[in-house]
């Protein structure tokens, strides 16, 4: 099974801690701009990688509101 690959996590985690406003304001990949998208899917494209995008961001998201 793939994964996303530290340097992916390092281009969202710079988008995200541009962006978070707090809870609510980013929730999915689909708020990235396009170019950063075809950027992380360039370093390393593989079928379930929306879904891990997606999950990575809650987890950020949900480790700053809850402290989980």
């Amino acid at each position: 099974m793939r994964a996303l690959t530290s340097k992916q996590k390092k281009l969202i985690d710079g988008w995200f801690n541009q962006n978070w406003t707090g809870q609510g304001s980013i929730y999915c990949s689909d708020q990235m701009p396009i170019d950063l998208s075809a950027q992380i899917v360039r370093l390393n494209d593989y079928e379930t990688i929306w879904q891990d995008i997606d999950r990575y961001i809650n987890d950020k998201a949900c480790k700053l509101v809850y402290g989980k």
